[in-house]
């Protein structure tokens, strides 16, 4: 039985976390022994963990003296200080701070996979033990700040980068080519779960109760590259044209205190609201009216994905990735990254109601055959 390795820092709410958890569902267990690794507990996506999969927690620091690991704290914050003009991401900069002192794991494997750029590749890359590596690329490697120089050595450790997107292999090969290098790629897309999505969609959420209310949504993580200072400025233009309606988002992270900031300053307190983590979010999207992604650039785009297997109209910007998840006038509308522009494309749902049922129509009758895809795929890969 072959025993492969998954690598993630935790599984809390993220389009990666999600991915791994839904892909670890549709492995088949009686071939493989399958371990994964996390940094952090606790995280929201642990309960949906199969069973089959041994988790085993990991404090990268256990094992370094506590007076030296005060050292590199100070080193770390003083890097983090110097990086002004942002040429190292964070991730990368903690690892050139604290890589040299975190143990390597001295369990071999077969397969080892690093589930998302970053910590989880360089701890693949040189702390993990195995016949075969693979990195996961989830995100736009250029857009995230990620120095291709400093990643490359870590990058041929692996047998393939898998890029969940055409768009963000694109940005990675492109970034290596300034540097002269090249390393091999593949796209396997995130699997999405049509089924799961349809099944979990019909739920009692507080949504029931709200039946009269214009309802747009958004689903994402609170952080700088969902671009939720557009949509409260979206909200906002919407509002002072008399279109009554309430803006929630769905997700938690590090730019709550910063939203909510805006949401006071714009008086958007009760049109704007942040609902927080949700297990289940699939009931929300299929009672929105108009469901919206304001990013500013994503690996692929997954929340995108299932409002189209909802059949919701959908208005998103146009990050790289957009065009492949909807077609423009088609099945969705792509606007410019842009509060005006956002707002107006809403308006476009809002007064042209034969418009948005063709949109919902067209919807309907696509068919959803990336999981299978993506698992074949993954199967050949392991």
């Amino acid at each position: 039985m072959k025993k492969i390795v998954f690598i993630i820092e935790s599984l809390h709410h993220g389009g990666a976390e999600k991915s791994l958890v839904t892909l670890l569902n549709f492995i088949d267990y009686n071939n493989f022994d399958v371990k994964l690794l996390l940094f952090r507990k606790g995280g929201e996506f642990e309960k949906f963990v199969p069973k089959e999969v041994g988790i085993t927690y990991i404090n990268p620091f256990d094992g370094i003296n506590k007076v030296y690991l005060l050292f590199l704290r100070a080193r770390f914050w003083i890097n983090k200080k110097l990086n002004k003009n942002k040429r190292y991401h964070n991730a990368q900069l903690f690892w050139k701070t604290f890589g040299n002192s975190i143990r390597a794991n001295k369990i071999t494997y077969d397969t080892a996979i690093a589930y998302n750029q970053g910590f989880a590749t360089y701890y693949v890359a040189e702390k993990i033990l195995a016949k075969k590596k693979y990195s996961w690329l989830n995100t736009d490697y250029i857009k995230a700040g990620y120095q291709a120089s400093f990643d490359y050595n870590k990058y041929t450790q692996f047998k393939k980068i898998i890029c969940v997107s055409k768009e963000n292999e694109s940005a990675f090969i492109k970034s290596n080519k300034l540097n002269n290098k090249v390393l091999p790629t593949e796209i396997i897309k995130d699997i999405t779960d049509d089924l799961d999505i349809k099944k979990k969609c019909f739920e009692k959420t507080e949504f029931d109760s709200k039946v009269d209310e214009f309802k747009i949504l958004t689903v994402g993580r609170l952080a700088k590259a969902k671009g939720f200072e557009l949509a409260i400025k979206a909200s906002k233009i919407l509002r002072d044209k008399g279109i009554e309606h309430k803006w929630y988002v769905i997700g938690e992270g590090s730019e709550r205190e910063n939203l909510e900031r805006i949401i006071l300053e714009e008086n958007l307190e009760n049109t704007f609201i942040l609902l927080g983590y949700k297990e289940n979010p699939y009931p929300y999207i299929n009672t929105c009216n108009i469901y919206v992604q304001t990013s500013l650039f994503e690996g692929l785009g997954l929340s995108v994905i299932e409002a189209a297997i909802l059949q919701k109209p959908i208005v998103t910007t146009n990050f790289p990735t957009a065009p492949s998840l909807i077609t423009h006038n088609e099945t969705g509308l792509i606007c410019k990254m842009d509060p005006h522009d956002i707002a107006d494309n809403i308006l476009v749902y809002i007064e042209n109601k034969e418009f948005k049922n063709k949109i919902i129509n067209n919807l309907s009758k696509l068919k959803n055959d990336d999981k299978e895809k993506s698992l074949a795929k993954f199967n050949k890969l392991i």
